[in-house]
């Protein structure tokens, strides 16, 4: 009789720490996916760029960069050092202009991409796939557009912070911070950040940074082997 009840105790003893643990796996998985950001920035390489690059190497911190293609021709140093310090190069197209992007040939978009993308690997020999429609996915990336993007192969990631620093860089850039700060309210990771290559910007990333890791958030950068989806349309194609 004692055997039998101490067999029947340390079966539910082990049941009980099995579940524990599992739980405890299954908690700390959800935990570290739903604590990974992914800063952005938009328009470059310009005479801002550096300064963002330095604040990153200063916090051991990486990014990504959707680069305009006559950028990308103006300032090659730029972007092979985007490269070299371990950030990751993307596209944003030649024009950055809602009527030739968007109107005419639904190939317009993949066009631009693809120049954008030849000129990038001219100059740094990076070959990179993940793009960014200017002024986001919706409502201008109709199906015929997304079509000819999917059928070239790129990969197109939209965003689910908008600081809006482009508004707020020379007036108010504290609001920049108070727009991530708000921004990650109630959202569950990964969690990507448009930021774009400015002034205000990069006064307010040092600060913006430290704020995410004492949230317990992990900043990373783009792997296109492990990708995932991050567009509105939530078009499972990219």
């Amino acid at each position: 009789m004692f055997k039998k009840t101490t067999t029947v105790i340390l079966a539910m003893l082990l049941l009980i720490s099995t579940c524990f643990f599992s739980a405890e796996s299954t908690y700390a998985a959800e935990t570290k996916t739903s604590k990974v950001v992914y800063l952005t920035f938009d328009d470059g390489p310009n005479k801002y760029t550096p300064k963002i690059l330095d604040i990153l190497k200063k916090k051991k911190a990486h990014a990504i960069f959707f680069m305009i293609e006559g950028n990308i021709k103006r300032n090659p140093k730029t972007v092979q050092r985007v490269i070299k310090e371990g950030n990751y190069p993307a596209l944003h197209s030649v024009s950055h202009d809602v009527r030739k992007l968007y109107r005419g040939s639904s190939k317009n978009v993949a066009i631009e991409m693809e120049k954008t993308r030849q000129t990038l690997l001219r100059v740094s020999k990076f070959n990179s796939k993940l793009t960014r429609a200017p002024y986001g996915s919706k409502p201008y990336m109709k199906k015929p557009l997304r079509d000819a993007l999917a059928k070239k192969g790129f990969k197109m990631w939209d965003w689910d912070i908008d600081t809006l620093d482009w508004k707020y860089n020379r007036t108010r850039p504290t609001m920049i911070t108070l727009r991530v700060k708000s921004g990650l309210k109630g959202k569950k990771g990964p969690i990507v950040i448009l930021f774009h290559d400015s002034r205000g910007t990069a006064q307010q990333l040092p600060i913006i940074i430290d704020y995410l890791r004492k949230k317990g958030y992990s900043l990373e950068v783009y792997n296109p082997q492990k990708h995932f989806v991050k567009n509105f349309w939530n078009d499972k194609r990219f």
